[in-house]
């Protein structure tokens, strides 16, 4: 039997260090692999003025995964946006899906009228379009602030230490393609995966309107999924509370295995 793999794909502006915490040694006998993002480091940036769409990107990841075996895929954010996109490449490989808050604004800006809740949220993009059409701006510092202070809080762009605000700017364009990808290349809501394969669907009770309304909603339409909700963390919670999402890892990680060593019923 070929050896699995887990894979861990990462949010917009972060890296694969984003799932450090959940050690190799954790997961054996399984295979991590922790893909960059295209136009990451240690890859080449993306071009200032070059489109990436999400198909670039699955086809980016594809490209970076064993041949063969079975796949469990973990995402945050865009990166759980980006496997909800791999589950159908992957096909009968895909045993395990674990998504963090997949960022899915097309499908939410489609149904506003569905998701009262995040109506507010959706009026602001739309009163402020230049953050998604605006490409002389896109990237910049102040494209980076609004962003950055969208999913944590007023000022943390500011606050960043000038390492880590140096290294956004250095995948900035890129980020701004990832968002605009997240708004114009989703589809309406979908189930996350079949049933054959055992999905999580993490959210944080502090995160956005926006975010708890789009999990919930894939949460709703797959109900063989497990759905956790953190009373403590917000959108960045594998970050700031890294401990409490390795332990949900953990737990995701042993029903998959449950349901591996489950015999097929005729």
């Amino acid at each position: 039997m070929n050896t699995a793999a887990s894979v861990f794909l990462h949010s917009t502006g972060t890296g694969p260090r984003l799932w450090s915490f959940v050690s190799a040694s954790a997961l054996a006998p399984d295979v991590r692999v922790m893909p960059c993002n295209l136009g990451y480091p240690p890859g080449a940036p993306v071009a200032q003025g070059e489109t990436v769409r999400l198909a670039d990107e699955v086809a980016h990841v594809l490209a970076q995964l064993p041949p063969e075996g079975p796949i469990d895929l973990y995402g945050h954010s865009y990166g759980a946006t980006v496997a909800l996109e791999l589950v159908a490449a992957l096909g009968p490989r895909l045993r395990g899906l674990y998504l963090y808050e997949p960022v899915l604004f097309g499908a939410l800006s489609r149904a506003p009228e569905a998701h009262p809740e995040a109506r507010d949220e959706l009026a602001y993009f739309q009163e402020n379009s230049w953050f998604l059409e605006d490409l002389s701006r896109g990237g910049t510092d102040p494209w980076l602030a609004a962003f950055i202070d969208y999913w944590n809080r007023p000022g943390s762009f500011a606050r960043m230490p000038p390492a880590m605000q140096a290294y956004t700017r250095s995948v900035g364009w890129k980020m701004f393609q990832e968002v605009r990808a997240v708004f114009y290349d989703v589809g309406a809501f979908a189930p996350a995966a079949p049933a054959r394969v055992v999905t999580t669907l993490v959210l944080g009770a502090r995160s956005t309107a926006s975010s708890r309304a789009m999990t919930r909603r894939v949460a709703a339409l797959t109900p063989h999924a497990t759905l956790e909700v953190i009373d403590e963390i917000g959108h960045m919670g594998v970050i700031s509370h890294a401990p409490r999402l390795a332990e949900s890892v953990m737990a995701h990680r042993a029903r998959v295995l449950a349901a591996t060593l489950q015999p097929d019923v005729a």
